[in-house]
């Protein structure tokens, strides 16, 4: 009778540590698949082309930022910054203006110039994941066999950009108001020229950056301009450049 006491007490006992979870290979979690990897920046590829016969594009400030900075306002007058880019070709203070205003998430650092009908190396800009919902873009260039004209875009939105996804943006010539379109050789800094670059003093009456109306050259009798340096492979019409963006990642 003791035995079949103590029989029993081991089989409730038993029982017990079952539910109470006393059996470990039963309580293990099971084993899940791998989530996918979520990127942790966004990539971005950028070329520019020079639409143009003969205006070499100077080595273009391009940059993605967030909402809240813009390299100019039509019909407003022209930054510092802008006006050391429009006259003579260097993009270091817009690009000192952009992370000032605290709104840059990624620039790139090429020095090169775009030649007349060629398009500029490609380049990589990387963001970070977290501010892909506000995302600008800014490319701006001189024509640098002018005084003070430039082409490219200004904080436009590129926000949800797909994976694959190519935007394409022909881009005007604006004029920087910054300086008299004299078109004299002094005042231009471009190769076939060497003359003057940025100057501090702004001798321009309409001190408002506005579409540039083109040059005059010295081609025609009847409406060109006999002091004008510029020939007619000079002249250029809208749009001027053109730049192609691709979000790849």
């Amino acid at each position: 009778m003791k035995a079949l006491n103590r029989f029993s007490t081991l089989v409730i006992a038993a029982g017990l540590l079952t539910a109470c979870g006393g059996d470990s290979s039963s309580s293990s979690p099971p084993v899940l698949p791998p989530g996918p990897v979520v990127s942790e920046t966004l990539s971005f590829e950028l070329s520019v082309t020079n639409l143009t016969l003969a205006q070499p594009l100077s080595p273009p400030a391009v940059f993605l930022h967030s909402s809240g900075y813009g390299a100019f306002v039509d019909g407003d007058s022209a930054s510092v910054a802008l006006e050391v880019l429009a006259e003579g070709g260097d993009r270091t203070d817009l690009v000192t203006e952009v992370t000032n205003s605290g709104t840059l998430l990624a620039s790139y650092d090429d020095a090169n110039p775009v030649g007349p009908m060629s398009i500029g190396p490609t380049v990589t800009l990387e963001i970070p994941s977290d501010e892909a919902d506000d995302v600008r873009l800014t490319a701006v260039t001189m024509l640098v066999h002018t005084n003070d004209a430039f082409t490219g875009l200004n904080a436009v939105d590129v926000t949800g950009m797909a994976v694959g996804e190519s935007r394409v943006f022909s881009t005007p010539t604006w004029d920087a108001g910054t300086e008299a379109n004299s078109e004299n050789a002094a005042s231009m800094p471009g190769p076939d020229f060497g003359g003057e670059g940025f100057n501090p003093t702004r001798d321009e009456a309409i001190d408002r950056v506005r579409f540039h109306q083109g040059v005059v050259t010295s081609a025609s009798l009847e409406s060109g301009d006999p002091n004008s340096a510029l020939g007619d492979q000079h002249r250029f019409d809208n749009p001027t450049g053109r730049i192609r963006i691709t979000r790849v990642q």
